[in-house]
């Protein structure tokens, strides 16, 4: 009897088939653990390293003895530390305020409508702002709200947190003018950060002053 009469058999190929079947078995196991960025995915095969979500992992499946002291930190989740990430984590809200001065330079006339704190980390601030005509009067007003921290007179503009304005309201009174912003900020401690109101004129006049209203809304979301 030869090799090749004994391949022929019905039994033969049944475990030339599952040879063949182990070793791609092994193949697949292989590149799911060796697999390596760009080829890896998270939360999904072929896993990167220490992707592992908790929910992929079945409980008292993992023995304590095989997380090293080193990596439990990493790899465990602090319980007493809330994860806030994408939460709202300021949310305020200033009412209408007229805003005093138009035109002119912008330390010497702007209007302080209110501030809020920002605790450490990095934020998604938005800004939704609405003016209000009280009064009727010239057209090309163009009020303007912006969220600013460490500003002061009479050249320190500060950090931009958001800047609502540069369109021109309706001189009829009674009228609104809506706009709003979006600003990633960061910052390393507890800060403040001041709302201002101001705007300017298409002739550059002082034209508006005292018959805007600005009110505001800021929600930040906690994003690092």
């Amino acid at each position: 009897m030869n090799i090749k009469k004994v391949f022929s058999t019905k039994g033969g190929r049944l475990l030339v088939a599952a040879v063949l079947g182990a070793g791609v078995l092994v193949g697949v196991t292989v590149a799911a653990n060796g697999a390596v960025r760009p080829d890896c995915k998270t939360l999904s095969y072929p896993l990167c390293a220490r992707s592992v979500a908790a929910k992929q992992v079945v409980d008292n499946s993992i023995p304590a003895s095989k997380l090293v002291p080193a990596d439990r930190a990493a790899f465990l989740k602090d319980g007493n530390t809330p994860d806030v990430y994408g939460k709202a984590g300021v949310t305020t809200s200033f009412a209408p305020k007229a805003i005093e001065k138009l035109g002119g330079k912008y330390f010497e006339g702007f209007t302080t409508i209110g501030q809020f704190k920002l605790p450490k980390g990095t934020w998604l601030v938005n800004t939704s702002v609405t003016f209000n005509r009280t009064v009727a009067g010239a057209a090309g007003s163009m009020p303007q709200v912006g969220l600013r921290i460490g500003q002061a007179a009479p050249s320190t503009w500060g950090t931009d947190v958001g800047t609502v304005g540069g369109v021109a309201i309706s001189p009829a009174k009674g009228h609104d003018l809506f706009g709003s912003s979006v600003k990633v900020v960061t910052v390393d401690a507890e800060t403040t950060v001041g709302v201002y109101g101001f705007g300017y004129n298409h002739d550059q006049s002082a034209a508006g002053s005292g018959e805007i209203t600005a009110a505001a809304s800021v929600v930040a979301v906690k994003i690092g």
